[in-house]
């Protein structure tokens, strides 16, 4: 995975006034996925597929995770520190996030900025 920084931490003249606005419903938004899976009672794996032009909304990761991507392309996330980030995606590309809880999360959403289906399988720990 590649990624290239748009705009640093806590500077925002890259979001739209609808972007903040949207941001502040995010925290509630517990759905990482467009489709869960399934769940039991230590996990919850969701399934993302994302059309070119296509977006997840906000939303908050405060639970420990991974993801892999299932196919290549390109996506842009913007985040709830100010930041918004381009990412190239190659299939295989996994990152996990090991120190997340109710109070150290992070909100974000992704939208497909490439000409492929971007695939992604996401696993969530209770």
């Amino acid at each position: 995975m590649k990624n290239r920084i748009i705009n640093k931490e806590n500077h925002w003249e890259y979001w739209s006034l609808e972007l903040k606005e949207e941001l502040k419903t995010g925290l509630f938004n517990k759905v990482v996925g467009e489709k869960l899976v399934f769940e039991n009672e230590k996990i919850k794996v969701w399934s993302i597929h994302l059309k070119p032009g296509k977006r997840l909304p906000f939303h908050c990761h405060n639970k420990k995770y991974f993801w892999t991507a299932l196919s290549k392309g390109k996506a842009r996330s913007y985040f709830n520190n100010g930041s918004v980030i381009e990412s190239e995606y190659k299939i295989g590309d996994t990152k996990c996030y090991t120190d997340l809880d109710e109070d150290h999360f992070f909100i974000h959403d992704l939208t497909n900025i490439g000409n492929t289906i971007l695939i992604f399988s996401t696993v969530e720990f209770k």
